[in-house]
């Protein structure tokens, strides 16, 4: 009981033409907060929750869309030991499509799943390892709503997710010495044919964080996000203005409550933009917690 409420409470603080761009791989590290800056001990049990708000714009003259999404992620995190962690991240995602028209969609559901693992597989300096390292894995699947109004369906683009299987491998590394603590990952995403006949392009996603500990209970982080990914493909054409590389400068805070419930609150903006044809990446705003039992 004491779970259920503590999910609930969770989730009540924290919930505030056609295209082809659909982004299904966001531009960071959709498991640091899961994970933690923390080093992982034996039966661990974490329940997070993150808030993402983005917008994107691709397209020009009459054809130009910008596309709102507010994504709600609910975490689960366990530790078999100090070198094994398996998540879940199960998100509810709400978007809205404007065109130059000035037509509108609006769909929200439930969006494609995600299971993932990390394992550390070196450990050096200090006696608790200050130096930690390993790979990370996992798959998406598409479990995602498909959402009609009418009984027609809504472009992908408006669509909570993309409704497709995509595994996923990596490598991470942290470095762990109070009051710094600093990690690097990097992943490759490689998609299936998901709803409409729509193929995300495989996507290499890398991202840098830093964080400085003010106190033993708040911390600031300054990081930077990275995604290099392929056209994407609508039944086998491949669209223009998709695919590129963008980079994404981070901001945050950090705040520890009580020993057990960490807060995180961060601020992304575009420092490096070559995205293929006409697209355009807002700055993004997060924020988070996770509570271990």
């Amino acid at each position: 009981m004491r779970f259920l409420i503590s999910v609930l409470a969770a989730v009540l603080s924290v919930v505030p033409a056609l295209g082809w761009a659909c982004s299904t791989c966001k531009c960071a590290d959709n498991t640091i907060t899961l994970f933690g800056t923390e080093k992982a001990f034996s039966g661990r049990f974490r329940v997070a929750l993150d808030h993402y708000i983005r917008a994107e714009t691709s397209g020009s003259g009459v054809g130009e869309q910008t596309t709102d999404e507010a994504r709600t992620t609910l975490g689960i995190a366990y530790s078999l030991n100090p070198d094994l962690t398996l998540a879940l991240l199960v998100p509810y995602v709400k978007k809205e499509l404007a065109s130059a028209t000035l037509a509108r969609q609006e769909a929200s559901g439930l969006g494609d799943i995600d299971l993932s693992a990390r394992w550390v597989l070196h450990r050096s300096g200090a006696l608790t390892g200050r130096h930690l390292a390993g790979l990370r894995g996992g798959v998406r699947l598409p479990t995602s709503d498909e959402v009609k109004e009418d009984g027609v369906l809504l472009d992908i683009d408006v669509q909570p997710d993309a409704g497709a299987t995509a595994p996923n491998i990596g490598a991470w590394y942290s470095y762990y010495r109070f009051p710094w603590f600093v990690n690097l990952s990097a992943s490759y995403y490689t998609f299936n044919e998901g709803h409409q006949d729509f193929q995300a392009g495989d996507a290499v996603l890398a991202s840098l964080l830093a964080q400085y500990g003010l106190t033993e209970n708040l911390a600031v982080q300054a990081g930077l996000d990275l995604r290099h990914s392929d056209k994407n493909e609508f039944s086998g054409q491949p669209d223009a203005d998709s695919g590129g590389t963008l980079g994404m400068g981070f901001v945050g805070l950090a705040l520890r409550v009580g020993g057990e419930l960490l807060l995180n609150v961060g601020y992304q903006t575009p420092v490096l933009n070559d995205l293929n044809g006409e697209q355009e990446e807002d700055p993004a705003f997060r924020v988070g917690l996770a509570y271990d039992f």
